[in-house]
């Protein structure tokens, strides 16, 4: 075993005990919604409960992010393939993406897909998964205007895009998008940095299905990630 397979395979372990241990907390914490006693504090902005569930969701979020990375490199990543009706689909992804977008007026969320699509087999977790990450780096990186989804039926493959009108990416820092722990932004303090690993994830996850995925982009223009699933 190398010293990389290694370090993966104790991100690994770490990831697994800590969502354990989040998954745990949260349950407790929504034990006390049921607390007869409490429920002066139900809903109540600041107060410890709502605190305490604030504080809980993002960094659960961010371990599972770490873990489904783990299971990347390591491996150990897994379909649940079935049909999956894409319209119902993304209705669920769409109304995700919506309260996404919610707070951002400045952006018009929009879908542009024919009425008419064959069903898929994929497994429709890690597909609503992948999507939703691009949709969430479109909406983080776009100050105005559109994001757009698209999807058509090409002669072998269901293509989707997920289109914005953000920053864009200059062509030096392209090769750096698949990249993990790599970021496109100059000010490391920047509180829309991650830990960027989510495109990697999203690459796998479409390797998986053996589908592709690339991107287009210009700097100040906007950007455009593309994936497809073989039919």
């Amino acid at each position: 075993m190398t010293g990389n397979d290694k370090q993966n395979e104790y991100l690994f372990k770490m990831s697994s005990f800590m969502r354990d241990g989040l998954a745990d907390a949260r349950k407790y914490a929504n034990d006390l919604y049921r607390i007869e006693e409490l429920e002066d504090y139900i809903g109540v902005k600041d107060s410890p409960i709502e605190y305490v569930k604030a504080a809980l969701d993002p960094l659960i979020a961010q371990v599972n992010d770490f873990h489904d990375y783990a299971e990347t490199v390591t491996g150990r990543m897994e379909l649940n393939l079935e049909e999956v009706d894409i319209h119902a689909m993304l209705d669920g992804v769409m109304t995700i993406a919506d309260q996404l977008a919610e707070s951002r007026p400045e952006i018009t969320l929009e879908d542009d897909i024919p009425d008419s699509l064959p069903p898929i087999e994929a497994d429709p977790v890690r597909l609503s998964q992948v999507l939703l990450n691009l949709i969430h780096n479109a909406v983080k990186f776009t100050e105005k205007g559109y994001v757009t989804v698209r999807i058509e039926r090409e002669s072998q493959n269901i293509l989707f895009e997920v289109r914005d009108t953000g920053i864009g990416i200059s062509e030096e820092d392209q090769e750096l998008v698949f990249q993990p722990f790599e970021t496109i932004l100059p000010d490391k303090d920047d509180p829309r940095l991650g830990f960027g690993i989510g495109l990697k994830i999203v690459e796998h996850i479409i390797d998986l299905h053996d589908g592709e995925t690339w991107f287009e982009s210009e700097k100040g223009v906007g950007s455009s990630f593309f994936f497809t699933i073989p039919l």
